[in-house]
């Protein structure tokens, strides 16, 4: 699931808060940023083709062994950035990082449930609504304006899922989307929570996330004994799918912009869905890729205004420091 930490849209006036944004940042590190969202996205979108290949269906199962990889990941590279503070980084949190583990975790468990009970494309689809939610809960919670064209986006993004969720009762497949829904909720509440962190390092919050996932996993899984090769291959999803997909687009967001880097990380859910159609071939139906392809474009139109809107703040930035 993408989760670009920066991405409701700018403030129209500049702000002193555009750590991403900033200007100086060479060509090199600007490409170089842009390689890391793309693979993450790609690294991420792999997660729905391999969960197809876990024989046990007890989603409760996929989610403690998958939860289990990346918090063993996250917690070598939290180490590895605090070494003797490691500790303190997860004391550091505080009550707004356990909010936001105890968010992404439902998120995290949503992934898995949303994967198993629908298709890869509709989980793909709907997870790619995030940022849209993050705008509205910007906009709820921290008084944050959202502008005519981005209601109208949202308004937009609400036809497309409907269509899907319409789908959704004709297929059967009803319940994998309503679930497949938390995901850009948790994800918007979740923005939300790192926006009134500042500039706290929540990678440890994330971490924690995980740990309350694989907690949740461990306690309704019917049996953890699975087979060798499905342990690996849950094992990898924490590690390389989850775990990699953060890290490649956490580095990203260091040199791009917030906008662009939300933009990029759609790269998630535009491969998913081929993936699964070109290796499992798992094709949508008409009506739930039409919805798709109307979600997908209102986060494109809105990431491109947010990109627009970033450049137009560190023109005028520049403007008054000169």
């Amino acid at each position: 699931m993408g989760l670009v930490y920066n991405s409701l849209e700018p403030a129209e006036l500049p702000t002193t808060h555009m750590t991403h944004s900033e200007p100086n940042h060479s060509a090199r590190d600007v490409a170089m940023g842009t390689i890391f969202i793309l693979l993450g996205g790609a690294f991420l979108s792999t997660g729905g083709v391999i969960i197809r290949f876990v024989e046990t269906t007890d989603s409760w199962t996929v989610l403690f062994y998958r939860s289990v990889g990346f918090v063993c990941l996250l917690i070598i590279v939290i180490a590895f950035r605090h070494r003797k503070n490691t500790v303190g980084a997860f004391r550091a949190v505080g009550v707004n990082g356990l909010c936001m583990a105890l968010t992404l975790g439902c998120g995290f468990t949503s992934y898995v449930f949303g994967m198993m009970l629908t298709t890869v494309a509709n989980v793909s689809f709907i997870i790619s609504a995030g940022p849209l939610f993050a705008a509205v809960f910007g906009w709820i919670v921290l008084r944050e304006r959202v502008s005519l064209t981005t209601m109208m986006v949202i308004a937009g993004a609400v036809i497309g899922m409907g269509l899907m969720f319409a789908d959704g009762l004709s297929t059967g497949q009803m319940a994998g989307n309503l679930v497949a829904l938390g995901l850009p909720l948790t994800f918007g509440l979740m923005v939300v929570l790192i926006r009134r962190a500042g500039d706290m390092d929540m990678l440890p919050a994330t971490c924690m996330a995980g740990m309350v996932s694989g907690i949740a996993g461990l306690v309704f899984s019917e049996s953890l004994s699975v087979s060798s090769s499905d342990m690996m291959i849950m094992l990898a999803m924490g590690v390389v799918q989850l775990g990699m997909g953060f890290m490649l687009i956490t580095l990203g967001t260091r040199y791009i912009a917030a906008a662009e880097a939300a933009l990029l990380s759609l790269s998630e859910s535009v491969l998913a869905p081929v993936l699964a159609w070109l290796i499992i071939m798992e094709i949508p139906t008409t009506l739930a890729l039409i919805g798709g392809m109307i979600v997908l474009a209102c986060v494109a139109v809105q990431g491109a205004l947010g990109v627009y809107r970033e450049r137009k703040s560190r023109k005028l930035l520049a403007a008054m420091e000169h």
